[in-house]
């Protein structure tokens, strides 16, 4: 019997959860397959714990962590329990997500048939609007420290085909193998949240594990489908930190060069943008972001502190590089 744990992380969104924990139970299972659901709240409070020992189904879990520990503190309290319980896979599946009956068991299905396959994602479809695809498949480009995706399911097919050693996958719901994670390890805490996937998703390649899109199976997700800008201030602060952290830790040494001044860049013409839209919180926020991917500060988001001088003097040369944009 392969056994697989189910991890589904809960943020101050209880119903959600129970909508996806109900998905997941309408599941068609394969008989060869023990799937398991563990909820973990992450510091939702008193009233989002209630909600969910009074409604999750009695063959559900729940975990209660008393803070919020980010995606990466919550769901390796899962992973954790799945490493030393037996289990052959871990799911990581966001909670704003419905799950199609025969994804679970088409995603195992694939990875046993490669032995060196150490993740699969589904396609992610918009929730609600399925013929809106948000990820079906992507690489990392090096030469121009980015990411290239897969736009449609066509374009996701030739990029299999074409790099299939290089293929990384979102979080979103991540099917992983236990004996993969013993080797690379747990999701990196210091990110808290964002790049976490990318990092994984690296380190599983430099350890000779694939990844598979798995084009059969569908998972519809409530994605972001607003303005960037609108996004809180924690989302820039994290994205720009982690993006440092990511780039220093992972591109190749042919790449490397102005690696740190290219983040400088980028980061300040952002902070720039979200001045000029009147969002000094926002913008603080990443400048607070690239300081700390620069000194290597991770974990939680703090963000009612003061910018650095430095940072602060450099926001000239942000204005400037802003105008040729």
């Amino acid at each position: 019997m392969t056994k697989v744990l189910i991890s589904i992380l809960n943020w101050k969104s209880a119903d959600k959860t129970l909508e996806c924990v109900q998905s997941v139970k309408s599941s068609v299972i394969p008989t060869n397959l023990q799937c398991d659901i563990r909820v973990v709240d992450n510091g939702s409070g008193a009233s989002q714990v209630a909600m969910l020992k009074a409604c999750l189904p009695s063959d559900v879990a729940l975990v209660t962590n008393q803070v919020n520990t980010g995606f990466t503190g919550g769901q390796n309290l899962n992973i954790r329990h799945a490493l030393s319980h037996g289990y052959d896979y871990v799911f990581l599946l966001n909670n704003d997500t419905v799950i199609d009956l025969h994804a679970i068991g088409d995603l195992i299905r694939e990875m046993s048939a490669d032995p060196r396959c150490g993740a699969a994602s589904p396609v992610i479809a918009r929730l609600g609007k399925r013929e809106i695809i948000d990820f079906c498949g992507a690489i990392h480009d090096w030469r121009l420290i980015d990411t290239v995706r897969a736009r449609t399911l066509h374009e996701a097919q030739r990029l299999l085909v074409d790099h299939p050693d290089e293929i990384w996958a979102v979080g979103t719901a991540l099917m992983l193998k236990v004996e993969a994670l013993r080797q690379v390890g747990m999701l990196d805490e210091q990110m808290f949240a964002y790049y976490e996937d990318d990092d994984l998703g690296v380190r599983l390649r430099k350890a000779g594990w694939r990844t598979h899109i798995v084009l059969s199976a569908v998972v519809e997700h409530a994605c972001f489908d607003g303005d960037m800008y609108q996004r809180p201030p924690y989302f820039f602060y994290l994205m720009t930190r982690n993006a440092i952290f990511f780039a220093l830790k992972h591109v190749p040494p042919g790449y490397r060069r102005g690696l740190r001044l290219r983040y400088i860049d980028r980061s300040l013409v952002m902070a720039e943008k979200l001045f000029a839209q009147g969002q000094p919180e926002k913008a603080n926020a990443c400048m607070l972001g690239l300081a700390d991917g620069l000194s290597g500060r991770g974990g939680r988001p703090v963000l009612d502190r003061t910018v650095p001088l430095w940072i602060r003097a450099l926001r000239p040369l942000g204005r400037a590089w802003n105008t040729r944009r």
